[in-house]
C-alpha cells in the first residue's frame, strides 16, 4: 500500500514537472485577456511573438550551456557587435548573404572563445563572459564610429520583418527552424545525452569516457551559432545597426531558460520548456508595457522571477533528494 502511494506522488511530481510550466502560461494567458486592455488582439500578439523572437533563439542556445552548469552573461554586447558586423557588410555589398555568412561566424568565433577559454584555463564562466560583456560592446561602438548603420536591403530587414503569405512571420519560421533542430540534437543524438551527463555530474561522465571539454566547447559553439542567428533577427527588426542594442537581452534569454525549468547547478532542463518559460517572458514584458509600468519595475520583476525560479528549482531538488 505504501509503494502504491510513493509511486503516486512520484508520479504527481513527474506530471508537475513535464506540465507545470504550461499549466503557468494558459492561467497566465487568460488573465491577460481578461484584464489587460488590447492584449488579445491580433496585433499585440504577433509584436510579442516577434519580440521574443531573438531572445528565445538566444535561449536556445543558453539551454545547452545551463545545462552543463555553465553561463553565457554576454548576449547582449555580443548581439550588437555581430549584427552592426552584419549590417555594414550588408550595406557594403548590398546582398544578404555575405551579411548573413559573417553573422554565423562571428556567433562561431565567440562560441569558440568562450569555450576554449573556459575549458583549457578553468576560468569560471562568469568571468569569461563578464569580460567578453566590456570587449563586445566597445568592439561594437568602434566599428561604428558610435553610429547607427542605415540603409540595410529590403532582404535583410524581411528575415526580422517580413511575412511569408503575409500571414507568418519570417522571424518565427527562422525561430521554429532553430527549435526543431537544437530539439533533436538534444533529445536524439548522443552529444545531447553527453550534455546532461556532464551537467549532471563531469566527473562520472568523464570517468564513463565522455570529453567533458569537448562537449563543453561544442555546446559553446552552437550557442555562438544561435548568438550570430539572433543577432541578424534583432538588426533586421530595428532596420539599422545599433551599437547600444540588446541591452538586457541576456536577462530575458537566461530567464526563459531558468522560467522553463532548467536547473542553474546544471543536469536537468529541456527546450519545450525553454520555449514555454520564454512566451511567459514574454507576455509577462508585454502587459507590463500595456499596463504602463515603469521600465525600472520591470526590471525588477524579472530579477524577482529568476530568484523565484533558482529558489523552486533548488526546493524540488532538496525534496527529491529526501524522497529518495
Amino acid at each position: 500500500m505504501e509503494a502504491k502511494t510513493e509511486k503516486k506522488k512520484m508520479n504527481i511530481g513527474q506530471l508537475y514537472g513535464k506540465f507545470g510550466i504550461f499549466f503557468i502560461l494558459i492561467v497566465l494567458f487568460v488573465l491577460s485577456s481578461l484584464f489587460v486592455s488590447g492584449f488579445l488582439s491580433v496585433y499585440n500578439l504577433t509584436n510579442v511573438l516577434l519580440a521574443i523572437a531573438c531572445t528565445t533563439t538566444l535561449a536556445l542556445g543558453a539551454t545547452f550551456v545551463i545545462i552543463l552548469g555553465h553561463i553565457n552573461i554576454a548576449y547582449g554586447s555580443e548581439l550588437a557587435f555581430i549584427g552592426c558586423a552584419s549590417c555594414i557588410v550588408n550595406v557594403a555589398t548590398g546582398s544578404v548573404f555575405p551579411a548573413i555568412i559573417v553573422a554565423l561566424l562571428l556567433g562561431l568565433a565567440f562560441g569558440l572563445f568562450n569555450g576554449f577559454v573556459i575549458t583549457t584555463f578553468s576560468i569560471p564562466a562568469f568571468i569569461v563572459t563578464l569580460a567578453l560583456t566590456e570587449a563586445a560592446r566597445g568592439g561594437a561602438v568602434l566599428i561604428t564610429g558610435g553610429q547607427t548603420i542605415s540603409g540595410l536591403t529590403s532582404s535583410y530587414t524581411f528575415l526580422g520583418q517580413g511575412y511569408i503569405g503575409g500571414v507568418i512571420p519570417m522571424a518565427i519560421v527562422i525561430l521554429a527552424i532553430c527549435f526543431v533542430i537544437t530539439y533533436i540534437i538534444l533529445n536524439k543524438t548522443p552529444f545531447g545525452r553527453y550534455v546532461y551527463a556532464v551537467g549532471g555530474n563531469s566527473k562520472a561522465a568523464e570517468a564513463s569516457g565522455i570529453n567533458p571539454k569537448k562537449i563543453t566547447r561544442i555546446a559553446y559553439l552552437m550557442d555562438g551559432l544561435l548568438t550570430g542567428i539572433a543577432s541578424i533577427l534583432l538588426m533586421s527588426r530595428l532596420n539599422s545597426g545599433v551599437p547600444g542594442a540588446g541591452l538586457t537581452y541576456e536577462m530575458d534569454a537566461i530567464t526563459a531558460v531558468v522560467v522553463g525549468g532548467t536547473s542553474m547547478s546544471g543536469g536537468s532542463g529541456t527546450l519545450v520548456g525553454t520555449i514555454f518559460g520564454a512566451i511567459i517572458v514574454g507576455i509577462i514584458n508585454n502587459i507590463q508595457t500595456l499596463l504602463g509600468v515603469d521600465s525600472n519595475i520591470q526590471r525588477i520583476v524579472k530579477g524577482a522571477i529568476i530568484v523565484v525560479s533558482v529558489i523552486i528549482d533548488v526546493v524540488t531538488k532538496n525534496s527529491a533528494k529526501k524522497a529518495r
